[in-house]
Formats: structure tokens, sequence, C-alpha cells
């Protein structure tokens, strides 16, 4: 086996040991489960190039920083951007009956301004 393989490898069950641990620890045996949920962070955490400032309280924080001293994330802010991610999706049903309403609501704003701009 290739070294890079065995790296890959290696990888790849310290991903899955970590999420055991950390992510759901009644799901020990599974470890199909845990591949999908780092598989999951790293799709999640692509492309993050927005910065946003937010604040936590102690509790969430705590639990924000657990995960990231035990590595199942490399910082807070990769920590945080995941779990935004999946409420955005656990979620989905709120943000498909609001964005037609927001897309009008823009638009709306839109045609006041052009509106304005005329009569000057």
């Amino acid at each position: 086996m290739k070294e890079e393989e065995k790296s890959g490898k290696k990888k790849e069950a310290a991903d899955a040991a970590i999420g055991m641990i950390c992510a759901c620890p009644e799901e020990l045996p599974n470890l199909q489960n845990i591949q999908e949920f780092v598989h999951s962070i790293r799709g999640a955490l692509k492309e993050r190039g927005n910065v946003i400032m937010t604040r936590l309280n102690d509790e969430d924080l705590q639990k924000i920083d657990a995960l990231v001293e035990v590595e199942l994330f490399k910082s807070r802010s990769e920590a945080v951007a995941y779990f935004i991610h999946e409420g955005i999706k656990a979620r989905k049903d709120l943000f498909d009956k609001v964005t037609p309403t927001v897309e009008k609501i823009r638009q709306l704003k839109n045609e006041a301004r052009e509106t304005l701009e005329k009569t000057r």
C-alpha cells in the first residue's frame, strides 16, 4: 500500500473515532454513520468566504470549545459555521416559506428607489 493511501486511511479512521466519541456515542457500533457525519462537516464547510460576528452564552461556547478541543473542528469559527449550516437545512421549510416574500420585498424596494431617482 502506498504511503499516501495509508495516510488517507489513518485520517479517515481518526475522523471516525473523533466523530464516534464526540458526536453520537450512542451509535458507537455504527461506523458508517460517523463517516457520513464527518463527510457532512467537510461539505458544510466548503466555500466559507463571509465573516460575521456573533455572541454566544457561556454554555453554548463551552460546547463549541469541547468539539474544537477534541479536534472535531479546527476552530470555533468552523464549528459555528457547521451548526448554522445544519440549522438552516433543518428549517428548510421555514426558508422555503419566507424566501418568496423576501424576494417580493426586495423587488418593491428596488422599484421604489427607481421611482424616487426618476423624480429627482
